[in-house]
């Protein structure tokens, strides 16, 4: 028995499909114009999981374009350091913004040497990560096979792409109070 929110997503006609969950991954909303045709969903896991196996079958440029349309650990590290000893940055994840400067030199040094090895930003899903785990994962993803990194780093986008299915699902839930 499906929820009246999905059957709403199932019989939504293409245009608005595409509109409302064409933006689910950045740079990507062909993903949603071919997860149309795989309808009906069963539920809110299978929309999800039609959505990202799009991203993922798709060309090797197209799924670079995706990754690098998400904010990378420059980014953070840019505002952590212009910004942080003026006051302190409320949207960088994983306390980035309070470095020390030995810490900001290592950051960035492995951010570096990671965009030089993989040609893409250090994308990372940071909302609850230390800034240790973050470290710890930057290492480590520094040695993968580029292969694996790249579905590593599609991996961390679908976990951005799944908390903005959730937001996008949770505006278009019935009102429950009526």
């Amino acid at each position: 028995m499906s929820t009246p929110l999905i059957q709403n997503i199932n019989d939504m006609k293409r245009e608005q499909f595409v509109s409302t969950f064409g933006s689910v991954f950045d740079h990507a909303s062909w993903a949603a114009e071919e997860a149309y045709e795989c309808r009906p969903f069963a539920d809110i896991k299978s929309l999800f999981t039609t959505l990202t196996a799009m991203v993922r079958a798709a060309p090797e440029e197209a799924r670079q374009r995706v990754i690098r349309a998400y904010p990378g650990l420059e980014k953070f590290l840019a505002v952590a350091s212009a910004e942080s000893l003026v006051e302190p940055v409320s949207d960088v994840p994983a306390d980035l913004n309070r470095l020390s400067s030995e810490e900001f030199a290592q950051f960035r040094a492995l951010n570096k040497a990671y965009q030089e090895r993989f040609d893409m930003p250090f994308v990372i899903y940071a909302q609850d990560l230390t800034r240790a785990q973050v470290m710890r994962a930057l290492e480590q993803r520094l040695r993968y096979e580029p292969e694996v990194e790249t579905a590593t780093a599609l991996g961390e986008v679908a976990k951005f792409a799944r908390a903005r299915l959730a937001e996008i699902c949770q505006k278009l839930e019935p009102d429950q109070t009526a």
